[in-house]
């Protein structure tokens, strides 16, 4: 099943322990007569009850295994945490769709669309990928080896969020998202008053509004699920939300490298720090929840509007519309 979940990639863009005992069996309690009772042996501990244990459970701590393998093993290829972890399904599924995607971008040379699809996939894999090895190590040792309670969402529960009104209906999550996009709009005016599309940092030229929701599903997964997770795990829970933001907002700066200078300045003053704000509300809402499928949610819409929008305006700055002014850069 996990197997079939992962390959969604490739598609998307192209304990309880009871215990019962009967105390009522003790020796003597069938006796006809109560005269014949040895009331001294009342005092005494019944017969095998020395054998009845409640436990709970527990693990050897050699059989414990390392997250920092776990993890270093899948960032060098997704799937060889898992190798670590024993679970060959999770990790076929990752390995298989890292090749996949690796095939695909070295076949489509001069295929922008493949290229830049294939790409995603892979990025999209790695960044899963890490999340997934940390997530299954804490579940392979258990959770009372953590003090801090992170997402345990699979795949399947991430790629569904974005169109489940289970999710969708929370003023959190739709708010949140109006709220990210009329921020948007302020922030982009603000930062570039004058300015039309620029085609130097619009990410539409290559990515279509599908491509949404693979960019969601990863770097979700991997700035709140592994990173806010293991660093709550290290200091406490602000910390994990605040530096994993900070290093959100540091991820988009490439965004600005082709930009004239004025411009580039523009979008590290007021860009980066709304996205690491924007950052810092997805990170508490897993921290709140203990999933990941609000950000997903959110982050997936969000793109996808603005991929949209950009895919529109660019058409029609093409077509000679120099009117169409949508300046989203992010």
């Amino acid at each position: 099943m996990k197997t079939v979940q992962l390959t969604l990639f490739l598609l998307l863009p192209i304990c309880a322990f009871s215990l019962e005992e009967n105390l009522d069996d003790l020796p003597g309690e069938h006796a006809e007569d109560l005269a014949e009772l040895n009331i001294p042996s009342l005092l005494q501990q019944p017969q095998g009850f020395q054998d009845i244990q409640i436990s709970s459970p527990s693990f050897v701590t050699g059989s414990l295994k390392k997250s920092w393998v776990a993890v270093g093993l899948s960032a060098l290829l997704p799937g060889l945490g898992h190798v670590y972890l024993g679970d060959m399904q999770t990790a076929g599924g990752l390995i298989g769709s890292t090749g996949l995607g690796i095939g695909l971008h070295s076949a489509g040379k001069n295929e922008e669309f493949v290229r830049s699809t294939s790409a995603l996939t892979i990025e999209t894999t790695w960044l899963y990928g890490i999340y997934a090895a940390y997530r299954d190590t804490r579940i392979s040792n258990g959770t009372k080896n953590y003090s801090y309670q992170m997402p345990t969402d699979s795949f399947l529960d991430l790629t569904s969020a974005p169109f489940r009104l289970q999710v969708l209906k929370k003023p959190e999550v739709w708010g949140g998202l109006l709220g990210s996009l009329a921020l948007a709009v302020a922030v982009t005016y603000l930062a570039f008053p004058d300015e039309h599309i620029h085609p130097s940092f619009s990410l539409t030229r290559t990515l279509s509004p599908l491509t949404a929701l693979p960019i969601g599903i990863g770097e979700e997964a991997f700035f709140r699920g592994f990173l806010q997770s293991q660093i709550s795990e290290w200091s406490n829970p602000w910390g994990g939300i605040i530096s994993s933001s900070l290093a959100f907002g540091a991820m988009h700066m490439p965004n600005a490298w082709d930009l004239p200078s004025k411009e580039r300045r523009n979008y590290y003053k007021i860009i980066v720090p709304f996205i690491t704000l924007s950052g810092l509300y997805d990170g508490w809402l897993t921290y709140k929840n203990h999933s990941l499928e609000s950000s997903v949610a959110i982050h997936t819409w969000y793109d996808g509007i603005l991929f949209t929008l950009g895919s529109l305006a660019g058409q029609a700055a093409i077509r000679g519309r120099s009117d169409m002014c949508i300046a989203f850069s992010f």
